[in-house]
């Protein structure tokens, strides 16, 4: 589509702009006041090897673990321990919270990048549980990984803190987002509405525009040459 007629399509449909744009943001509100509180809390942990001067196969694998494709392989392992259910529900019960409850948090894990850090985040309705299942997550995590891996060791290296506030939306950022999703709604709107008025429009003009007038007002001659027909469809 033209941008010319795109542009004459939204002037012409502007209310409906102004209706999508007001619709969404009222939405928004609505949305924004009937959410329930949402509280974050995040930890990080480093994968290391361990490497014991007194024990040769440790620093031998040790070694061998400085690989990069190892390495980042081993790191993903214990990010998919911390994303398993086995270990969020032992985690609910060792931080004494009913496994039933865990529907209502969410957990994420990631490798940070270009560094051997894990970061578990943790969503919940409660900020003291949010906190309590991220340790008790990680810890249960760390002990079935270093079963399976002796020579790692899972270091802390940012505990979690219980949140200071809700992780939702402010009321800004939700007017913002809505908005211009209202934004695209009504253009769109306007451009179906007024695209194909607009063209009707500019295919009369352009037929009533293959005529010229001559000096004498009651006489119409057509415009025979190819120069004037695109000239008069240019005005």
């Amino acid at each position: 589509m033209e941008a010319s007629l795109a542009w004459r399509s939204i002037r012409r449909g502007w209310l409906l702009v102004l209706m999508g744009i007001a619709g969404a943001m009222s939405a928004g509100v609505t949305l924004h006041i009937s959410a329930e509180p949402v509280y974050e809390s995040s930890a990080r942990y480093i994968v290391a090897p361990v490497q014991d001067p007194t024990n040769p196969s440790t620093l031998q694998d040790g070694l061998r673990t400085l690989d990069d494709a190892r390495s980042r392989a081993i790191i993903a392992t214990f990010t998919q321990v911390l994303n398993t259910s086995t270990i969020h529900y032992e985690a609910a019960l060792a931080a004494g919270i009913d496994a039933a409850a865990l529907d209502a948090y969410t957990f994420r894990s990631a490798i940070l990048p270009e560094a051997n850090v894990v970061e578990l985040v943790v969503r919940g309705p409660l900020p003291d549980e949010t906190v309590a299942l991220s340790n008790a997550v990680g810890t249960a995590a760390a002990a079935r990984f270093t079963d399976l891996y002796p020579i790692y060791r899972i270091s802390l290296l940012d505990a979690p803190v219980p949140p200071t506030g809700p992780a939702n939306p402010t009321l800004i950022q939700t007017l913002a987002t809505t908005g211009a999703l209202g934004l695209l709604l009504g253009s769109g709107l306007a451009l179906l509405w007024g695209a194909p008025r607009v063209r009707r429009d500019r295919a009369r003009h352009r037929r009533l525009l293959a005529y010229a007038v001559t000096e004498d007002p009651g006489v119409v001659t057509p415009l025979h040459r190819p120069q004037d027909r695109r000239a008069a469809g240019e005005g």
